[in-house]
């Protein structure tokens, strides 16, 4: 979509309150943007508890650790799948909330994320800046090679 009239019609066809009413659209829009990444860190506070359990379990299990390692390790790769996943559903859906956002700048006297989006270089240069969606997908694919290794390396040693 390269028009924001695309989304709601023409300032003639809508009236003489489209640009306030538009603007409060954004404040609230950009509101739920923020909420989305609050989300994105509950959901990564969840899993990293959720993991650190995980690996408590292991360390009350050590004694027997052949007999319950492939089995915790199976939930922990489970686990990281899962947070992997959910941390990339919200990354597209943040990148879609942005798109519309700065869209609907185009209609507003400054268009302020898109200056700062193009300030950073859209995210492409890592000296720049480095998305911290980038960054904390990396955490659950540590959490899940710990577990493939550690489970590879049981089944091979028993």
């Amino acid at each position: 979509m390269s028009d924001i009239s695309l989304l709601s019609g023409s300032k003639i066809e809508y009236g003489d309150s489209y640009q306030q009413h538009l603007l409060e659209q954004y404040k609230i829009y950009v509101e739920m943007a923020d909420r989305i990444s609050q989300r994105r860190m509950t959901v990564n506070t969840f899993f990293i508890t959720l993991n650190s359990i995980i690996l408590t379990i292991l360390g009350l299990f050590k004694n027997n650790i052949n007999k319950w390692f492939i089995l915790i390790a199976a939930v922990g790769l489970i686990t990281s799948l899962a947070w992997f996943y959910i941390l990339n559903s919200y990354r597209q859906l943040n990148s879609g909330k942005f798109a519309v956002i700065h869209e609907l700048e185009k209609s507003l006297p400054a268009s302020l994320y898109a200056y700062e989006w193009s300030l950073l270089e859209n995210g492409t240069d890592r000296n720049n800046y480095w998305p911290i969606s980038h960054v904390e997908k990396l955490i659950p694919v540590i959490f899940g090679l710990f577990y493939i290794t550690g489970g590879i390396v049981l089944f091979i040693l028993c």
